[in-house]
């Protein structure tokens, strides 16, 4: 089960705040969990929840969770979706949700709505937050095929409790039928817990080659990317995405 909440946030302060609250928010967050289970959050590699800010504006923002599965849904979301008002200890800062949204998807709808579908070759992509991916002990700040798909696949699998992607097979497929077509990216710098991470935000647009099955399965990766984020930190507000629709005839 995928869930997404979105909360529309509004503070009384002077500063606007940045993307760069993102971790702050993670804090946030952490405070209304069960102890227990934030104990098991902190525990496991890859977490069950992507959260990230965006639309800041002078007093407001908005803060969008999602969830990857029953268990997190119920212990993040259903907890977070009641509370009116938070508190931002570092800034000293009342936070109060104005209106909110939620909407999610079973991983058989995701399935049914791309990899049964006609879709179109290419594949329009906005990076959000900061985006960023870690390889050989160093970061790695530009859109890559292989990184895009290996990240997704991932976390597809580490999730999707009743099916799942052929890691290292479905991703030579990609790397040798996918290519970055167009791009307008900038770089940035995302701070986090003391350490700027060089990353970027932008977007792109993937075209896919090669059989009907790999387009399919491309839209469905970058769907359901929009509930698990891209690349590193997911869960301390990086790799928030949108994916873009193309008509099929575009191909």
């Amino acid at each position: 089960m995928l869930a997404k909440l979105e909360l529309w946030i509004e503070y009384e302060q002077e500063e606007k705040l940045t993307y760069n609250i993102s971790s702050l928010m993670h804090g946030i967050l952490m405070e209304q969990l069960d102890p227990i289970y934030g104990e098991v959050l902190h525990r496991n590699g890859q977490k069950p929840f992507h959260q990230s800010v965006s639309e800041m504006r002078n007093n407001h923002f908005k803060w969008t969770i999602c969830t990857l599965n029953v268990e997190a849904r119920k212990q993040i979301i259903d907890v977070l979706v009641t509370k009116k008002h938070f508190y931002m200890k570092h800034k000293d800062l009342k936070l109060k949700v104005t209106k909110w949204n939620l909407s999610g998807s079973s991983y058989d709808e995701l399935i049914e709505k791309y990899y049964f579908q006609k879709n179109a070759r290419n594949i329009p992509i906005r990076f959000v937050t900061p985006t960023a991916f870690k390889s050989n002990g160093g970061y790695v700040f530009m859109p890559d095929v292989h990184f895009i798909f290996q990240s997704l696949i991932n976390k597809y699998n580490a999730f999707a409790s009743d099916t799942s992607v052929e890691g290292q097979e479905i991703l030579e497929h990609f790397e040798k039928y996918a290519l970055i077509q167009r791009y307008k990216l900038k770089s940035v710098r995302y701070a986090l817990e003391g350490v700027w991470i060089s990353a970027f935000i932008g977007e792109i647009v993937i075209h896919i080659n090669g059989p009907e099955q790999m387009v399919n399965l491309a839209h469905m990766l970058i769907a359901f990317g929009e509930y698990a984020g891209i690349g590193i930190k997911s869960s301390l507000g990086m790799g928030d995405v949108e994916k873009g629709e193309k008509k099929t005839d575009d191909r």
